[in-house]
């Protein structure tokens, strides 16, 4: 028994729809797998940030740069009063 025109046309449909549901999970895979690596990056970002802000702070507490910032303090006050 042959199909109709109108079954045919049908089935076009319904395998159309079923192509453009297949691409939009595939899309939503895709955008959860790219949005899960983004924020892996911003952690890692985050830890690096943290981890020099840790040594910055333990480099301006240090004799060293006590000493040198008091040393260059005229320095900086000569540049200031130019400006």
């Amino acid at each position: 028994m042959p199909n109709s025109t109108e079954e045919m046309h049908l089935r076009d449909i319904a395998i159309g729809l079923q192509a453009e549901l297949n691409e939009a999970i595939f899309q939503r895979e895709k955008f959860e797998r790219v949005n899960a690596e983004l924020r892996l990056e911003q952690t890692r970002l985050q830890d690096v940030i943290t981890m020099r802000d840790v040594e910055i702070t333990a480099i301006r507490q240090s004799h060293t740069w006590k000493i040198g910032s008091l040393v260059l303090a005229p320095v900086r006050w000569i540049k200031r009063r130019k400006r």
